[in-house]
């Protein structure tokens, strides 16, 4: 699999996490796919204007990577929640055995 989201020294270096929902320029994003040969159907994330500010370098991201990478991140989140329930539940235990 090839490169997530994209910066250059010209422009704001911004990273995207899981599923972006802006570009760096602040533009929304929309979803393409690719129709070349190593990547027929392959769908990817890209800044609205991108397409008329060619040499700028606006987000690409590709939406499988994307959504194994959010899905990562909430289960993590999900791990750090059981874990905060399972301390309460057992401070709760605790208040109520003295």
């Amino acid at each position: 699999m090839t490169s997530s989201s994209t910066s250059s020294a010209r422009f704001p270096r911004f990273s995207t996490h899981g599923v972006p929902t802006r570009c760096w320029c602040g533009e929304g994003i929309t979803t393409f796919g690719y129709s070349t040969v190593e990547n027929r159907y392959r769908r990817f994330y890209r800044c609205e204007i991108a397409r008329d500010r060619k040499t700028e370098n606006h987000l690409f991201k590709w939406i499988d990577e994307a959504l194994i990478k959010e899905i990562r991140m909430v289960d993590a989140k999900h791990e750090r929640v059981a874990l905060g329930i399972t301390k309460f539940e057992e401070r709760v235990m605790e208040k109520v055995k003295s």
